[in-house]
């Protein structure tokens, strides 16, 4: 990852927790906010932090998926790792959801699903050079495969 995407992720955080500020003053939180007894409590601030602290942590791991994988794949992949954090949550609340709920997660894991076995599939069929290619190069210290000429060939063949 570059120092580039890495001030980027860092920036975006920076934003994300300055502009939090006026939202919780332009909605009328701020005086709930300061009276809220949890703000006392050292097992708040220290449950504050870690989700903090994993936030920034998957940006950075959003940032490194985004240079070794597509568009596409960045975007399912954030999908459903919403809705599993989604589902954890309703399971663990006890929270009762209607069917409809239900069978539109079902649909995102799902197309999750069938894409990734489309995915492993167009990896698998990536074609190869066959093993005597790859050992004959070997032997002849050119990492080329012999359709490719350098430069140099041309010359001495004058």
């Amino acid at each position: 990852m570059s120092g580039a995407q890495l001030k980027l992720t860092l920036v975006a955080n920076i934003i994300a927790s300055v502009v939090f500020i006026p939202v919780v003053v332009l909605t009328g939180q701020l005086t709930a906010a300061i009276a809220a007894p949890e703000l006392r409590d050292p097992f708040f601030w220290v449950f504050l932090l870690v989700t903090g602290v994993l936030g920034c942590l998957m940006a950075f791991v959003s940032a490194m998926q985004i240079n070794v994988t597509s568009p596409v794949t960045h975007h399912i992949s954030s999908n459903s790792k919403a809705v599993a954090q989604t589902i954890i949550a309703v399971v663990y609340y006890n929270e009762t959801k209607r069917v409809l709920w239900w069978v539109s997660v079902l649909m995102v894991v799902c197309g999750a699903l069938a894409y990734a076995v489309v995915r492993i599939r167009e990896e698998r069929n990536v074609v190869e050079p066959p093993e005597h290619d790859k050992s004959q190069r070997a032997n002849n210290g050119n990492s080329k495969p012999p359709e490719v000429k350098n430069a140099d060939d041309d010359d001495n063949q004058v």
